[in-house]
């Protein structure tokens, strides 16, 4: 009857679940569970399993645990494992595409943990049925089985419930076959075996209950993930774009303040040669009023000097006109010889005088003559000059219009780009602001989900301890089985 029990035990644990577990008593600190869902094996002649067990008395309710649980992942510090935990999410916000690559090698760890673990078990089984030996040779063909099954490694979980599938079968047939009586031991060992499987399954539906919530959870964050990457990435490019548009401003204002300085150092060139010649313009019209006044100054002097001649010229006709009435008195007085001596001497005085008249005119001319003529050079080039500086004026007044202007189109262009800077500035602000909003948003988000994690890991510690508890009692259970006779079994069944 165990055989058969045996059978369809094994039987029913490769109906579709594949796990890995690591016993308490070889490591207590880890239980790790990783289950799939595959297409059920059923056996064709399989034994339906007595249903509701109370394990309330040896290993406590499932659903009402009295004690805390240690988690399902328990590192030696629980602060360097939320901190791996904390980057492991950082790392999935950073690279999405990294998690996928990283619950792959999850996988193809626990799998490889749950051959590890089938062996174990196996060979537990196979400790089980050498302690409790009966008349039929089952053990020997499910132990040949199973030694095959552990010699190919479970390459697949398939290939594990078919071999387990297959034991079952034979161990029905054989037990059909060979229809052995049950014994006492047997009897204990197909309810150990019951219970086993019972705390098994339900240890395995729990898992697979905070296997689905972790999927439930691990999409959640996905889903999270990908507004706050798509946001992130969307102020990215604005803010790129906005250093683009602000290094695009800085280069034009740089630019435009380049050409404000050249056309300052020109507009500063032109005022300083317009200052230099008005300066010179200044001093050139003060050169000419003073030659204005030495002008007048000799035009006075002349004007005496014409008088003084005029005044002698006019003393000279008087003389002679005084002379000549002599003459002509002393003619009618005197007789014709004194009149021919008379005429003679007169002759001569008026000689003297027009000689001593005609070289003070000489002198005077030979004095005036040159210096008149260096003011009429002088007052010639003045005027050329005066013409000249004119002109250069008029010029720089036409050039200094198109400064004027272009002056006033620098201080709009000037103003214009100091708005737009303003008006960059605050876009840039609020850019920032927003930024930062976002920012505390995806950090207030990050704490949730900390939160959500940390009750998590709360549950699965929880779990944890309920499952190494139930491993304990169950270990209890066993050793108080095997240190009872018989009878004492038949009546512990009995009662449970």
């Amino acid at each position: 009857m165990d055989k058969s029990l045996k059978g369809q035990r094994l039987g029913d644990w490769g109906t579709g679940i594949s796990y890995t577990a690591t016993w308490p008593s070889q490591c207590p600190q880890v239980w790790d569970v990783e289950w799939k869902e595959k297409k059920p094996n059923y056996c064709g002649n399989k034994l339906k399993m007595e249903e509701d067990i109370d394990l309330e008395e040896p290993c406590g309710s499932l659903s009402k645990p009295k004690e805390k649980h240690d988690p399902l992942f328990i590192e030696e510090d629980e602060d360097d494992y939320f901190e791996d935990c904390l980057e492991e999410i950082q790392a999935a916000f950073a690279l999405p595409g990294v998690s996928m690559a990283y619950s792959q090698k999850c996988q193809e760890t626990l799998q490889a943990e749950f051959n590890v673990l089938m062996r174990q078990m196996l060979a537990q089984l196979d400790e089980f049925e050498t302690t409790h030996e009966t008349k039929s040779t089952l053990p020997s063909l499910c132990t040949d089985r199973e030694n095959i099954s552990v010699a190919n490694c479970f390459k697949n979980s398939a290939e594990c419930e078919d071999c387990i599938s297959d034991t079952a079968e034979s161990m029905a047939v054989v037990e059909h076959e060979g229809g052995t009586v049950e014994t006492v031991p047997e009897l204990s060992a197909t309810m150990e075996l019951k219970e086993l499987g019972t705390t098994f399954e339900s240890c395995i539906e729990e898992v697979r209950r905070l296997e689905g919530r972790k999927e439930e959870l691990v999409q959640e964050l996905l889903e999270l993930e990908k507004p706050m990457e798509e946001e992130t990435r969307a102020l990215r490019s604005e803010l790129e774009e906005a250093q683009k548009l602000l290094c695009k401003a800085k280069l034009q204002r740089h630019n435009l303040m380049n050409e404000m300085r050249f056309f300052k150092r020109r507009l500063f060139a032109a005022a300083k040669e317009c200052a230099q010649s008005q300066m010179t313009l200044v001093i050139q019209q003060k050169e000419v009023e003073q030659l204005k006044e030495e002008q007048e100054e000799m035009k006075a002097f002349v004007e005496k000097l014409i008088e003084g001649i005029d005044q002698l010229h006019s003393e000279h006709q008087s003389q002679v006109q005084a002379l000549q009435n002599q003459i002509d008195n002393m003619t009618q007085e005197s007789s014709k010889d004194k009149t021919h001596s008379y005429l003679s001497q007169g002759r001569r005085a008026s000689l003297d005088l027009q000689q001593y008249l005609q070289g003070g005119i000489k002198a005077l001319e030979e004095w005036y003559e040159p210096r008149l003529v260096a003011l009429l050079k002088r007052r010639q080039s003045s005027t050329d000059a005066l013409i000249k500086y004119r002109e250069q004026c008029q010029d720089l007044k036409t050039q200094l219009g198109p400064l004027k202007e272009e002056e006033q189109r620098l201080g709009l262009e000037r103003a214009r780009l100091e708005e737009r800077i303003y008006l960059m500035e605050k876009q840039r602000k609020e850019n920032v602001e927003q930024y930062r909003a976002t920012i505390d948003r995806l950090e207030e988000s990050s704490r949730e989900l900390k939160t959500e994690l940390q009750i998590q890991i709360h549950k699965i510690k929880e779990m944890e301890e309920l499952k190494n508890s139930l491993a304990k009692q169950l270990y209890f259970y066993r050793e108080n089985l095997e240190g009872q006779p018989p009878q004492d079994i038949l009546l512990m069944e009995e009662k449970t």
